[in-house]
């Protein structure tokens, strides 16, 4: 019984630790002086393009956690082993795509196709889809090292989970990786918690907080993604609104009036 109790304590105590973490770390979105239509992870670019066939093939990859993560990459194997024929001849349907729009669970597989292709189908389950990551993250969660950095780094649930997800599968990557890399475009979808909104992460979208997304970490992007409200803290972007160059066009120009606020994923 003592035992027992001891056990409770400790669970009690460690998310009381965890409430009292208010810290965060700064936001990782540089800002940026200028926007350039021309430049940037943007599908205006042409990204989502093919030019060397009929098909036009635009994938949409919705939530669910690890289970969503699983269907997405079994929608991935079979356009993979799906044969058509393009211009007599014969390409995977897989080729064909020229778009992957997703949120929370899907934006796993997504941003995994994006940056590392055929990898895909080599490394991916082992890298997520087998890690138990659900169970890793509350091991990690009850690690006292946790605790520490917690207190003195800002370093909260949602930092610990980004850090964890570049340590098993993203190593880093930023937008510019998957720019690198060319078609298919990949959209990664959060909610802005302050609007109640759907938050694009492509440099469109950051163009109207003067930020710059290549720079910008993939797992940062995933995390916010797939994040739950409540039981994770927020990914926070800084606005950096109206320390850019908007150019002449009258929209930017009345975006560029807008008050400068943190800007919550």
């Amino acid at each position: 019984m003592l035992r027992n109790l001891a056990l409770h304590s400790l669970l009690l105590a460690s998310l009381v630790l965890q409430a009292g973490c208010t810290t965060t770390r700064a936001p990782e979105n540089k800002a940026i002086t200028h926007i350039a239509d021309n430049s940037g992870y943007r599908p205006t670019r042409g990204w989502g393009v093919d030019q060397s066939g009929d098909n036009t093939v635009l994938l949409a990859f919705s939530g669910g956690g690890v289970r969503a993560a699983a269907l997405s990459y079994g929608v991935m194997q079979e356009l993979r082993d799906t044969l058509i024929e393009r211009d007599g001849t014969t390409v995977r349907l897989l080729d064909e795509v020229d778009g992957i729009s997703s949120v929370s669970g899907g934006s796993f597989t997504a941003a995994y196709y994006g940056l590392y292709r055929e990898r895909l189908f080599e490394d991916y389950e082992d890298d997520f889809l087998r890690q138990g990551v659900q169970q890793a993250l509350i091991k990690q969660l009850f690690n006292p090292m946790h605790w520490i950095r917690s207190g003195f780094r800002g370093f909260n649930r949602t930092e610990m989970t980004i850090d964890y997800y570049n340590r098993i599968m993203f190593d880093g990557a930023t937008f510019e990786d998957l720019e690198r890399n060319g078609p298919p475009y990949i959209t990664i979808n959060a909610t802005d918690l302050a609007g109640g909104l759907r938050f694009a992460f492509s440099q469109g979208m950051f163009d109207l907080i003067c930020s710059d997304l290549g720079s910008y970490p993939v797992a940062r992007a995933v995390t916010a993604s797939s994040a739950v409200p409540v039981a994770f803290p927020p990914v926070v972007l800084e606005n950096h609104a109206g320390s850019c160059d908007l150019g002449d066009d009258t929209q930017w120009q009345q975006l560029q009036q807008l008050q400068p606020q943190n800007s919550v994923q």
